[in-house]
């Protein structure tokens, strides 16, 4: 006799078929519950904690023979700004003021090579720590936004002081470079150009490439939800829009730029800073490459083209640029 089958132990197509599309609902609904709940959070979370680590300073200009003086000025917000004018090195005719701020995390000490290097060339220079950095007061990171105001703070101390020598000149590296930017492009008429090293030119660049998240960035949706995250915390109101350099360099017309990029740089990559370079419709703007350099390598890595282009760019700026050379020349 044929053993009946026990139908409770058969599976039916329908019912696996089922079972399959709830077991990857649940998947998907963790997947996007990681993605856009929990990693905004943690991406908010360590920026802004990294944010509050200030480095200390370990080193001034008179430790490389340089003659300085510590400063203190304030934002308009109230905001203490701390830094070093260093006045120039060469006896007869200053050649110029230069203000000058470092990058993200970091102090005035990072960009001190650069003063000293400008100093010996004969221009006066404000060195100083951005808000929310270094020695300067507290202040929430805002990638540029914020931090764009206290080149013009910088401006109104020297102005204040008499201590202005034309032609003045925003100088930054990486978010000090896009602050600069910003604030020559938001308060024309006191600056008379604009030196630009490794300016990251929107939020993706640094989500993508320094945080925890940086595998989803391509996902939509979700760098604004690290950027809520991360207002939240901080009590901002940041947009991708308003963390956007594109539509403020398109705006440069009225002073000359020089970019400068380090060609392995893995953080702001040579061929976003040349796409800033080509929208900006700045008058005598330039755009130099350092072979074999990473982020912070621009200058280290090839000190001697690197002083030579700046100085370059400055002469030129000086003399009126005669030599009439392409406004749109890269090197």
């Amino acid at each position: 006799m044929k053993k009946k089958k026990n139908d409770s132990t058969t599976t039916s197509p329908g019912s696996l078929l089922r079972w399959s599309l709830a077991v990857l609902l649940v998947l998907l609904a963790a997947f996007l519950i990681f993605v856009y709940g929990y990693l905004p959070q943690k991406v908010a979370q360590a920026i802004a904690a990294r944010a509050l680590v200030r480095q200390a300073l370990n080193q001034t200009p008179a430790d490389d023979g340089f003659k300085y003086q510590d400063v203190s000025f304030n934002t308009p917000e109230g905001i203490a700004l701390k830094g070093w004018w260093m006045p120039a090195a060469k006896k007869g005719k200053v050649k110029g003021t230069i203000i000058l701020s470092h990058g993200v995390f970091h102090n005035r000490q990072q960009v001190l090579s650069r003063a000293e290097f400008l100093v010996q060339g004969g221009y006066q220079v404000l060195l100083f720590d951005l808000q929310g950095q270094g020695e300067s007061g507290d202040s929430p990171l805002s990638g540029g936004l914020l931090e764009s105001r206290d080149f013009n703070a910088a401006y109104d101390y020297l102005s204040g002081e008499h201590k202005l020598k034309e032609p003045v000149v925003f100088f930054g590296f990486s978010l000090g470079a896009i602050s600069a930017l910003r604030a020559g492009q938001a308060h024309p008429e006191e600056v008379q150009a604009v030196i630009a090293d490794s300016p990251l030119p929107n939020l993706k660049a640094y989500i993508s490439r320094r945080s925890k998240g940086g595998i989803f960035s391509f996902l939509p949706g979700f760098l604004g939800r690290c950027l809520s995250a991360y207002d939240a915390r901080t009590g901002l109101s940041l947009t991708e829009k308003d963390l956007d350099l594109a539509p403020v360099v398109e705006q440069i017309t009225a002073f000359p730029v020089l970019y400068i990029t380090g060609q392995k740089d893995d953080l702001a990559r040579s061929e976003e800073v040349e796409k800033l370079f080509t929208l900006t419709p700045a008058p005598h703007r330039r755009l130099v490459f350092i072979p074999d350099a990473g982020h912070e390598q621009t200058y280290s890595q090839y000190p001697i083209v690197y002083k030579r282009e700046v100085f370059e760019f400055l002469d030129d700026l000086r003399a009126g640029f005669p030599k009439a050379k392409d406004p749109g020349a890269a090197h």
